[in-house]
């Protein structure tokens, strides 16, 4: 016998006032950065142009140590990005990047966002390894749901089991003997 009564639903919490203004609080707050992070475009292209200029002024083989001098705080490629930035913002649309990133973006500085994935070593695996296995295991158990396997086409079965013959391969290798593996 269960002896728990349901909430009353006219005796709950109203929490309405406070996440309206934590809603509010967020929203604001996003919009203030997007907007900073737009003023912090043209400020860079703005640092970008006078980099540009002070480089041509000073002259071949210079550069660096006039940089290191009189602009200490600035880094070496955080001033490469800048000045490649101003170069080339005349031929991207800059209007639409709410950010340095989308900026570099959007004029080439990077090519594509940048991914820095540690490697993990052989003896140490990580979630890394079989996140993806994960994720395709649960994708198979809600399609087998939806439809089992003895009813899909034959194709299809055919398709999933070439893509599969892979996994077979590995597994068969991981469940050898290390001193059957040769080296």
């Amino acid at each position: 016998m269960n002896t728990t009564t349901p909430p009353d639903p006219s005796a709950a919490v109203n929490l309405s006032a406070e996440i309206n203004a934590a809603f509010h609080e967020a929203h604001s707050m996003a919009g203030s950065a997007t907007l900073t992070a737009r003023q912090a475009v043209t400020r860079a292209l703005e640092c970008g142009h006078l980099l540009n200029r002070q480089k041509a002024a000073i002259g071949h083989g210079r550069w660096q140590q006039w940089l290191a001098a009189n602009c200490p705080a600035i880094s070496l490629p955080t001033t490469r990005r800048y000045m490649m930035l101003a170069r080339r913002a005349g031929t991207a649309g800059l209007t639409d990047a709410k950010g340095l990133r989308q900026a570099y973006l959007a004029t080439g500085v990077f090519t594509t966002p940048p991914h820095r994935r540690r490697s993990p070593g052989a003896t140490s695996p990580t979630v890394c390894f079989v996140r993806g296995l994960d994720q395709f295991r649960r994708w198979f158990h809600r399609r087998t749901t939806e439809l089992p396997l003895d009813r899909w086409t034959p194709e299809a079965r055919r398709s999933l089991s070439h893509e599969l013959k892979w996994f077979a391969r590995l597994h068969a290798q991981l469940s050898r003997e290390p001193s059957d593996i040769p080296p």
